[in-house]
């Protein structure tokens, strides 16, 4: 009898569809080239980690002077995805008419770079831009802001 009532339970919940996890390295670099503008080297897999909630990885494609991090973070329970913004340092400023809600994030506290984060399916995408991704000092806010709206343009994961 306690059986069929577990069962029945679990049949009743409301659930959430959990992604199929995405690659580490989700992109190809002709990929990442045609809508960023500028040669990549294939993605190296880097920092990851599980806890009982979450597993997180990342993935660093490099390119002459910069790289690109994409960060993943594969939550158990989809719906404590969307609590992670409201841990992000900074400001978080709306992509206006994004079917993700994705943000650009602004003023974490560290030497700002363009930077882009979303959630789809439970799972939580960074992409994030380091290193010299612009070519003239004086014109750094205006490069940040063009290549933020690139990234955007990236195919969406999961």
């Amino acid at each position: 009898m306690r059986l069929i009532s577990l069962l029945v339970s679990a049949l009743l919940a409301p659930t959430l569809a959990v992604a199929e996890p995405p690659p580490v390295c989700p992109f190809k670099p002709a990929e990442l080239q045609d809508v960023l503008g500028v040669k990549f080297d294939e993605g190296r897999a880097g920092t990851a980690y599980g806890t009982a909630g979450i597993d997180a990885r990342s993935c660093r494609y490099e390119t002459k002077n910069w790289s690109l991090r994409v960060g993943t973070q594969i939550y158990k329970q989809p719906e404590d995805a969307k609590k992670f913004g409201m841990m992000l340092a900074g400001k978080l400023v709306p992509i206006p008419g994004d079917a993700d809600s994705a943000v650009f994030q602004e003023g974490q506290g560290d030497n700002t770079s363009p930077t882009v984060w979303y959630v789809r399916r439970g799972v939580v995408v960074e992409l994030r831009a380091g290193g010299i991704w612009y070519s003239d000092p004086a014109k750094r806010q205006a490069a940040m802001e063009a290549l933020r709206v690139k990234l955007a343009k990236l195919r969406r994961i999961p």
